[in-house]
């Protein structure tokens, strides 16, 4: 169905058409007839967007289907979606609170400029994601690949699909991430850690010899003595991922392909030497997973360096030490720490006043380090002159 998520004028509000009883949906087309006259029923979509009223028809159609549409050319028809569950505002939630904590800003319900598509949250630093929380089946003719392809077309640098249903996981046409399954307590818990457990993978590199190990791909017993790339699950936390991904430090491989992945940037390096353009973001081409199975007398995995992200964490505080911070981006990320500070000991009203004046001081320290980054006699990105200023401020306050 579409234009589903409907507002009732009659004291009902907003409410899912398809949730509605057989007698329910009978009696709203039967006192919606006329629906420009009536104006009982208007589109959500139209309203929560732009503040702009449609008054919506509905009706029957002779297989039953059940139809709400705009009147003739006043506006296309919007895709199907259904109202968040509290599980999917909390996993929204906790991407915005660990993206603002790490200093980037944050939009829930992100519209692009071109109007056509949004995201459940976009987080922006040096690489602008868009978190789409998936925790119910997609619909038809406005799946995973279709948004994936607009949001890329509307310039944000890469789409951050997460789930906790490996059945949804495995339906899908897109590079998407898995976590292990958790409770609503569990998710709004900051210190409850939700684990990667696929879309995650790290690359492996090996020669291609008569050793034990690795099936040569091209089948050949004794090996062929290329050189193979290939991957295998590595491990991340969803919390590390929200701080990675806009730093750059994590990349989707051949996102719009069903066995795509994500690794870190060092590891998409190595991939897209091996492999070419194809696999990178928005390409298409690149060979398929290899089969991991043992064969005794085939090749041996020979890469010995784990690939690890070629900078740490950035909850971490062990970021090479940078002597040439401004003052005040120290000054300003004290501030931030000192409002997040106040937070500990309130609740309720006070507390979400207070929460309002941490994210804004967030704000102000992230759009001052992105100004900083962006001068011509400044070498450093922006991550580092970020991860500096915060690690100065925590010296500075430990010292004070």
């Amino acid at each position: 169905m579409h234009n589903n998520l409907i507002y009732i004028t009659d004291g009902r509000g907003k409410i899912d058409a398809v949730q509605l009883s057989d007698i329910e949906w009978a009696q709203l087309v039967s006192d919606n007839r006329d629906s420009t006259r009536r104006q009982l029923v208007k589109c959500a979509w139209c309203w929560e967007e732009d503040r702009v009223t449609h008054w919506m028809k509905t009706y029957s159609r002779h297989d039953g289907a059940r139809v709400v549409s705009h009147q003739p050319g006043e506006s296309a028809d919007h895709p199907y979606q259904a109202l968040e569950s509290d599980e999917h505002k909390a996993y929204c939630d906790r991407v915005e609170r660990v993206g603002v904590a790490e200093g980037f800003l944050a939009q829930r319900e992100a519209c692009a400029d071109d109007g056509r598509t949004r995201s459940d949250v976009l987080l922006v630093g040096s690489q602008h994601v868009s978190y789409e929380m998936q925790h119910s089946p997609f619909k038809q003719g406005y799946g995973a690949t279709e948004r994936t392809r607009r949001s890329l077309a509307a310039k944000r640098d890469a789409v951050a699909w997460h789930t906790d249903s490996a059945i949804i996981a495995g339906g899908a046409r897109v590079a998407m991430l898995r976590s292990n399954q958790a409770r609503l307590p569990q998710i709004e818990n900051p210190r409850y850690e939700l684990r990667i457990l696929g879309g995650y993978r790290k690359v492996l590199v090996w020669e291609c010899t008569s050793r034990e190990g690795h099936r040569c791909p091209r089948k050949r017993y004794a090996g062929c003595g290329a050189t193979h790339v290939d991957s295998q699950p590595g491990a991340i936390t969803l919390d590390d991922f929200i701080r990675q991904a806009p730093a750059g430090l994590v990349l989707p491989i051949r996102p719009l392909e069903r066995n795509g992945f994500w690794s870190s940037i060092r590891d998409y390096e190595i991939w897209v030497d091996h492999y070419g353009v194809a696999s990178r973001p928005g390409g298409r081409g690149a060979p398929q997973r290899q089969s991991e199975r043992r064969a005794d007398g085939h090749s041996r995995r020979t890469a010995a360096e784990d690939h690890a992200p070629a900078v740490p964490q950035q909850r971490t505080d062990a970021f090479q030490v940078v002597t040439d911070v401004p003052d005040k981006l120290i000054n300003l990320q004290r501030s931030a720490m000192g409002e997040h500070a106040k937070l500990a000991s309130l609740d309720g009203a006070p507390f979400h006043a207070q929460w309002k004046a941490w994210r804004t001081a967030a704000e102000n320290f992230h759009s001052a380090v992105t100004e900083h980054a962006a001068r011509d006699d400044v070498t450093m990105s922006r991550y580092e002159v970020e991860q500096a200023a915060k690690s100065a401020a925590r010296r500075s306050e430990q010292e004070s």
